[in-house]
C-alpha cells in the first residue's frame, strides 16, 4: 500500500513551484521524480511519500510543514506590473506567488501588531491618452499638498509609501520588463483594504524612487482596475499615466522648472543629486513643462544614448540605498519584545527564514539564529563599607 503525507496541501507545490520560477518539468529534473508524479501532487490527485516530500521540500527550499499549512484565500487580481507580454508571464507568475507569501507575513503580524492605516487617495483617471496631462499634474500637485511634501525633493520615497500604510518588499525578478508591481489588496470585513509595492532587487537610488512614484500613480489613479484584462493599448496608456504622474509628482514645475539652467543633459546631471530621479525622466520632464522645446527634448535624449546613458546612466553618488523598514522593524518587535522567540514565528509562517528575511528587508540570518540565553554579568563586591 502506498504511503503519502496526511494533510498535504496541493496548491502550496503549485505556490513553492512557481515562486521558485520552475516549470514541472523543471523540478521533475531537480528531485528525480516523475512530471506526471508532480502533476498528481500538485492536483490533488496523490500526495507525495515521505521520501518525495524531502526531495520537494530540499529543492524548493522550504520546509516540510510548508506543504501542511493552509492556503490563505488571496485575491491576486488587479496588479499592475510594467509588462503583460508573453514572454514575461512565468516572471508575473513568481512575482505574484511572493506577493501572496508577503500578505501572508502581513496577516500575520496584524494578529499582534497595529498596522498603519491606508492613507493614499483615491483620483480616479480614466484609461485614455486625451487630455490626461493636465489632470494628473492637477493629481500630482494634490498628492504632495496633502502629503505636505512641499514642492522641493521627496527626502524618501520608500520611507512615503510605508507611512502611507502601503507594504514595501523587495523581490527577484528574472527580468527587466517587470522592474516592479503594486496592487490594492481587498482586506475583507475586518481589514482595510491594503496597497502592497514589490520593488527589484537591483537599481540606483534614482530609479527605485521612481518606481516607488510610479506604482503609487497607479494606486492613486488606477485602484479597481484589472490590467490583466486589458488590452496591449489600454495597457500601455495606464503605464504612461503612471510614469507622468512620477514624473510630476518627483519634479514638481514651479520649483524644478526654475532650477534648470540650461536645455543641456549636463545641465540636468549638476541637479540629478538633489533631485534624485533618472535623467531620461528629467527630460521628459522638461519638455512636459515647456522648460526644453520639442527639438532640445529630442536633442538631449539622443545625447543621452550617445553617451550610453539611455539603458544604463552615470554612476550616482554613494548615498544610502532607500529600503523598506516597517515590515522588518513589526519582526523585530515582535522577537526583541518577547512577544514571540524565532522558532515559534518560524513554526506560525511556515516559510523558508531566508524568504522571510528578503521579503521584509531583515538581515540576512537574522531569523536562524537561535535565541540566546543572556550570560550572567558579575559584579564587584563593594567593600568600601
Amino acid at each position: 500500500m502506498r504511503v503519502g503525507t496526511p494533510g498535504f496541501v496541493a496548491q502550496r507545490l503549485t505556490e513553492a513551484r512557481e515562486a521558485r520560477g520552475l516549470a514541472q518539468t523543471a523540478l521533475s529534473e531537480l528531485t528525480g521524480i516523475k512530471s506526471q508524479s508532480i502533476s498528481h501532487y500538485e492536483q490533488g490527485r496523490q500526495s507525495p511519500s515521505p521520501e518525495a516530500l524531502i526531495l520537494l521540500c530540499e529543492k524548493l527550499d522550504v520546509p516540510e510543514r510548508y506543504f501542511l499549512h493552509p492556503l490563505p484565500d488571496h485575491s491576486m487580481r488587479g496588479i499592475f506590473f510594467r509588462s503583460l507580454r508573453p514572454q514575461t508571464k512565468a516572471a508575473r507568475i513568481k512575482a505574484e506567488r511572493r506577493i501572496g507569501w508577503i500578505k501572508e507575513i502581513v496577516a500575520y503580524l496584524r494578529r499582534h501588531i497595529e498596522l498603519p492605516d491606508p492613507a493614499i487617495p483615491n483620483h480616479p483617471v480614466a484609461a485614455t491618452a486625451h487630455n490626461s496631462g493636465a489632470e494628473i499634474e492637477s493629481i500630482a500637485e494634490a498628492c504632495r499638498e496633502q502629503f505636505h511634501l512641499g514642492y522641493g525633493p521627496v527626502a524618501g520615497m520608500v520611507v512615503l509609501a510605508e507611512n502611507l500604510g502601503c507594504i514595501v518588499s523587495r523581490g527577484s525578478f528574472d527580468c527587466d520588463a517587470e522592474s516592479a508591481c503594486s496592487h490594492w489588496d481587498s482586506g475583507g470585513e475586518r481589514v482595510k483594504d491594503t496597497p502592497y509595492m514589490l520593488l527589484p532587487v537591483v537599481g540606483g537610488v534614482s530609479q527605485t524612487r521612481f518606481d516607488v512614484a510610479h506604482e503609487l500613480g497607479h494606486l492613486v489613479m488606477h485602484r479597481g482596475l484589472e490590467p490583466e484584462n486589458a488590452d496591449p493599448e489600454k495597457h500601455k496608456i495606464l503605464e504612461q499615466q503612471a510614469d507622468r504622474f512620477a514624473r510630476a509628482f518627483l519634479l514638481p514645475a514651479r520649483m524644478f522648472g526654475r532650477e534648470v539652467w540650461a536645455p543641456t543633459v549636463d545641465a540636468l546631471v549638476s541637479l540629478r543629486k538633489q533631485w534624485n530621479c533618472p535623467l531620461s525622466a528629467m527630460i521628459a520632464r522638461c519638455g512636459e513643462i515647456g522648460v526644453f522645446s520639442a527639438d532640445q527634448a529630442r536633442r538631449a535624449t539622443a545625447n543621452l544614448a550617445r553617451r550610453g546613458w539611455k539603458a544604463g546612466e552615470p554612476a550616482e553618488e554613494p548615498v544610502p540605498a532607500e529600503t523598506p523598514q516597517l515590515l522588518a522593524g513589526c519582526i523585530r518587535l515582535l522577537i526583541e519584545g518577547g512577544v514571540k522567540d524565532r522558532h515559534t514565528l518560524l513554526t506560525d509562517l511556515s516559510l523558508n527564514p531566508g524568504d522571510i528575511e528578503h521579503l521584509t528587508g531583515l538581515p540576512n540570518h537574522y531569523l536562524s539564529e537561535s535565541d540566546r540565553m543572556r550570560p550572567a554579568s558579575p559584579r564587584l563586591r563593594d567593600t568600601t563599607v
